[in-house]
């Protein structure tokens, strides 16, 4: 019997930041990234492994790592908007 498995991650922008950019020293938006790795059978991702998050420059693609506060933040001004 045949078994494909193996790994794979998936990206998705959760959120933009409003920073200046420590790379092009101009004050830009950048995206918040929310990266998933995946244990995949047949191609079907099953059991998430881990994540992280990255921060890249949209002006010229610096990306640093971030800590998963950055989506607390994120959530925060969402938060405030939907109760007032």
């Amino acid at each position: 019997m045949l078994f494909l498995f193996g790994l794979r991650s998936k990206a998705k922008v959760i959120g933009q930041l409003e920073r200046t950019c420590s790379k092009c020293a101009k004050p830009t938006v950048q995206s918040a990234i929310e990266t998933q790795r995946w244990f995949t059978v047949f191609f079907i991702p099953l059991i998430p492994i881990g994540g992280s998050y990255a921060i890249r420059c949209n002006l010229c693609g610096l990306t640093v790592k971030g800590s998963p506060e950055i989506k607390k933040q994120l959530a925060a001004p969402k938060a405030m908007a939907a109760g007032a």
